[in-house]
């Protein structure tokens, strides 16, 4: 029997991820529609798979004698491996031009109560981006990003649990270098500054990793996983954060606030009111509960509207509204022309 390389991993799962702010009130990133979620993986594979895990071993025990009798070389044997994930990634679909691969982990495993055998391949794609792909005849075959076990081992080191290994091919072994190769092929240019891994979309088959580059600049990748042949595609903070979901490792990040905004909200809250950027006025905004303070002129409100608008990271205080009037009892003063 051959002796196989194998890996130690425990992933991370079922902790739901939910955008701040707007991503409970706007569609969700990238496919993550109402509806959906936004999860982090743990668990995926089995306690059977976790049992067999431990350090990669030296890759020239992979040869046996057998191997050997017939002229194989270790070299052979490493592009058998890219043959079968670059299979893998077809059978799937998965968007990635295997560039290296090896397989780190086989053996039993047990899914409903039936045995199957399973392998485990690293692979690293010509875009950038690494993953770990398993198949599990007759099932079919999933896997999940080098991402997602690198932001499992962070987890578990900040729980005091022993860390999972992350991925350790050339290409896959540093995230900052994976992340700024993503962003070259993507044709942006970033001096990496931090990375994160966010979470990952079941129903469009899509993680999503936000990046911070030195300049300030901060990007939103949005990434195919098994079961989508998308190519990598990369949004600014602020074209996420309209999508619904927030970077946090930029300070721009944040929704632009507009006065369309404010009218949005209430939309949102189904406060009716046709408005206009000239009925619309930013009173101010509370030093203490940091809600803004916004007066409407509508004919659905004739003695004048007043909201106080809390939008995202700014929630110490709820969404409320009221008359003109009884705004200028708490010192709120309206100023335009129909609802003086």
């Amino acid at each position: 029997m051959r002796k196989t390389i194998i890996i130690g991993a425990a992933l991370m799962g079922a902790i739901m991820v939910c955008a701040p702010g707007a991503a409970q009130t706007a569609a969700a990133a990238a496919g993550v529609t109402n509806g959906g979620s936004i999860s982090r993986t743990r668990d995926l594979m089995s306690q059977d798979q976790s049992n067999q895990l431990a350090d990669y071993a030296d890759k020239a025990k992979r040869l046996t004698k057998e191997d050997k009798a017939k002229g194989k070389t270790l070299a052979d044997i490493l592009t058998e491996d890219k043959a079968t994930a670059s299979a893998l990634t077809k059978t799937m679909p998965l968007s990635c031009e295997v560039a290296d691969a090896m397989l780190v982990a086989q053996g039993p495993d047990t899914v409903d109560g039936k045995a199957i055998d399973t392998k485990t391949y690293e692979a690293a794609c010509s875009n950038g981006m690494g993953y770990y792909l398993i198949s599990r005849e007759p099932l079919k075959p999933y896997g999940f990003s080098c991402f997602a076990a690198d932001a499992t081992r962070l987890a578990d080191v900040a729980a005091g649990r022993k860390p999972g290994a992350v991925c350790q091919l050339p290409a896959n072994a540093d995230m900052r270098m994976m992340a700024s190769k993503m962003l070259t092929a993507a044709g942006i240019s970033c001096a990496l500054r931090d990375y994160r891994w966010v979470g990952q979309s079941a129903a469009s088959h899509t993680e999503f990793d936000e990046v911070a580059c030195l300049d300030g600049k901060g990007y939103m990748m949005i990434v195919a996983l098994p079961g989508a042949s998308a190519p990598v595609r990369v949004e600014t903070c602020n074209q996420s954060a309209s999508r619904g979901l927030q970077c946090k490792l930029s300070d721009n990040g944040a929704m632009p606030v507009t006065l369309k905004t404010f009218r949005d909200t209430l939309a949102v809250q189904k406060v009716s009111c046709d408005a206009s950027d000239q009925t619309t006025r930013v009173i101010g905004q509370e030093n203490a509960k940091k809600r803004y303070v916004v007066e409407f002129q509508c004919s659905e409100h004739p003695k004048g509207l007043v909201a106080y608008i809390p939008l995202a990271g700014t929630t110490v205080a709820p969404f409320e509204t009221t008359d003109c009037k009884t705004a200028g009892k708490k010192g709120v003063v309206c100023a335009l022309p129909g609802n003086k």
